[in-house]
This record gives structure tokens, sequence and C-alpha cells, in this order.
């Protein structure tokens, strides 16, 4: 099962990514604005998280298992249709809305399933195992697009390579995915519970800032090596892909011990570290620099934060709402992975104001530190 939704992650975050190298190459094609080109990834993110609390509360009502097969076949209709139809703005404006609503139910049904049929004592290290999925696509996504784009000179080509493991993933699924649902009917008062607890809310708020930063970083930050640094196209996508390449074991290490010795501490140390080298990659010039905290921060940042927390809440809320959890899991994304639709705008417009991306990511720094201080709020877990 988990190597099913590492897989899965893999597939999505890939999907997702390849946009990322080729923005500037789109926006030179179709005669757009940072700010519109930032609104590709926007409009992405707000289906994805549209998507992510009715997902959740389906699949506590029909089985997450349902909700994951027929969200994740349009989320690789939507990536075909890059490959075979988005060749003008409008056309892929709507294939990424589409592939973003398809991808929204994955985090529910993935984390939801997996927090009710792991023991709490493995829910950190169950958690960082699927979030290496996200690392392995992110890096994959970055990595290939561009040189793609660059031997077959159209930047459709990458997408329609991706529509094809998207779907074979659908019978991946089938094979190892248990059917899991609540054994109850929620009510809309059970609902209303989740949304008013405050450590949850916390929580979320806290992941917020962490992903703020890291999509910062991941959206625009090949365009930055590209046009403040003076890396190729396929440079710049593959030293951006570096952040997964040290958060496939940080996030495995990080969720074990968070497993150990508590969820607050272990998120202590991590978030502060990803906003000062967040800060640091706006600063450093040379390639070696570049290098180094590039994969500095990937030992800090989503893949290896977010997994921390999502079994956070999953220890919460399997205590208090044990049959809501798909929705408390959605409720959690959709509020953090809002970071998603407004940090690519937002750092867009900051680059058409002056020129250039080091505001943007500095802005990503000192809300991650924000978030520290929030994170202080929180009541310790304990040691397990």
């Amino acid at each position: 099962m988990l190597n099913a939704f590492a897989a899965g992650w893999a597939v999505i975050y890939a999907d997702r990514t390849a946009l990322y190298p080729l923005l500037s190459v789109i926006a030179g094609d179709l005669g757009l604005s940072s700010t519109q080109a930032g609104m590709l990834t926007s409009v992405y993110f707000l289906l994805y998280v549209a998507m992510q609390i009715p997902a959740g509360m389906a699949g506590d009502r029909w089985g997450l298992k349902k909700v994951l097969l027929a969200t994740y076949a349009l989320a690789g209709m939507g990536v075909l249709g890059l490959g075979l139809a988005g060749a003008n703005y409008a056309a892929l404006f709507f294939f990424v809305a589409v592939h973003g609503l398809g991808a929204g139910a994955y985090y529910p049904a993935a984390y939801g399933t997996m927090l009710q049929v792991v023991a709490p004592e493995k829910r950190g290290l169950s958690a960082a195992v699927i979030g290496t999925g996200m690392a392995a696509g992110l890096l994959g996504g970055l990595a290939v697009s561009g040189p793609v784009y660059a031997w077959l000179g159209s930047w459709q080509a990458p997408f329609l390579l991706l529509s094809v493991p998207t779907f074979l993933m659908l019978a991946y699924f089938r094979l190892a995915v248990p059917a899991v649902r609540s054994a109850g009917t929620p009510s809309w008062r059970d609902y209303r519970a989740i949304l008013a607890d405050r450590e949850l809310w916390l929580i979320n708020i806290v992941t917020f800032t962490a992903l703020y930063g890291f999509w910062v970083a991941v959206t625009w930050g090949p365009t930055f090596l590209k046009l403040e640094r003076g890396f190729s196209l396929g440079q710049a996508g593959l030293y951006t892909g570096l952040v997964a390449l040290t958060a496939l074991p940080a996030g495995l290490a990080w969720g074990r011990l968070s497993d150990r010795y508590g969820r607050k501490r272990i998120a202590l140390a991590i978030l502060p570290a990803a906003a000062l080298t967040l800060g640091a990659l706006s600063q450093v010039a040379s390639t070696q620099g570049i290098v180094a905290t590039l994969l500095a921060f990937g030992l800090f940042s989503n893949s290896a934060f977010a997994p921390i927390m999502v079994a956070w809440t999953g220890d919460i809320v399997s205590r208090r709402y044990p049959e809501l959890m798909g929705a408390a899991v959605g409720v959690f994304n959709c509020i953090s992975m809002a970071a998603a639709i407004v940090a690519p705008t937002i750092s867009g417009y900051l680059r058409d104001v002056t020129g250039s991306l080091v505001p943007a990511m500095l802005a990503g720094g000192v809300l991650m530190l924000a978030g520290t201080l929030l994170l202080c709020l929180l009541p310790g877990d304990g040691k397990r």
C-alpha cells in the first residue's frame, strides 16, 4: 500500500512540476507576462485545494479507494489534454485546471487511508514513505521536462509522455490499495467539530507557511536560476530538483524521529532551518553555493516537513474524530496547499514590480519564520 501511494505521488508530482521549467518558454511563445505565467500554477492549485474537503468527505461516506480511482483518472485526462491540445493559453489554462481538479483528491484519499490502517507509532515514518514519492516526482518532473523540450522542440511533449504512467497507476491502485471507509455516516455537526479545533487550525496554518516558501522556490526557482544566475533551461530545472535528493532520506529520518521524540520537537528544528536556507538561496551566486543551498533546503522543506504535520493531524483526529479522517486530512491539505495558489502569483507580481525574484524568496523565508512562532503555541505531543 505505501509503495503504491508513493508511486502515485511520484507521478502526480512529475505531471505537476514538469510545467515549472517551461514557464519562461511558454510565456515567450504565447506572449505572457510573469503574472499570467504564474497564474497557470495558481489555477491548478486553486482547483486542487477546492477539491480537498469534498474529496475527503466523499471518501468518508462512500470509500476512499473509489474516490481515488475516479479522480486519478480525471488527472490523467488533464495531463493528456496538455500534451494533445494545450497549444494556446485558453486550452493550457483549461487542462491545467482539469489536472488540478483530479489531483486534488489524492492527498485525502492516500493519507486518509494510511492514517486509518497504520498504527499510531508508525504514522510519521509511513507518511514519510509516501512523501518520498513527492520528492521523486519533483526531481523527475523538473529534470526531465527541459531536456525533452530541447530534444523534441515542443513544450507539449513532456506532458504527452507523462500521461502514460498516469493512466497505468490506476491498475496499480486497484491491486494494492485497501478499501477503507468510515464505520458510520458523519453529520454536518461532526464536520463543524474539526473546523472548530484550535490545534488542528494551528497545524494547518503552520504547514501553510512552510509550503508557501517551498512553492516559491520550486515554481520560480528554475526561472530564477535561468534569468538571474545564467543557467541553461535544462540546468535550471535539474538544479532546482536537487531539493528532492536530500528530501528523500531527510523525510524518512524526520518522520521516524517524530514517532520517537514527538512531532512538535522535530518540527521546531526543521521549519526555521528551511526559512534560513530559502533566504540564503536568494543571495548565493556561485554554482557550488547554489547547489549546496538547494541540497540544504531539501533537508527541511515540504517533503521533509509535511509528513510530520499530517501524522500529527492523524494523531489528534484518531483520538477525537475517528470517523472523519478523510475530511480532516482534506481540510489540512486544503489550507496548507492554499500556499501553492498564492505563492506563484505573488512571486510573479513581485518580479514584475522589482525585476527580480530575490524579494519573493525573502518574503517566503519571513513567512516561514512567522510559522515557527505559531508552532510554539501548539501543546507538545510528548515522547512516544
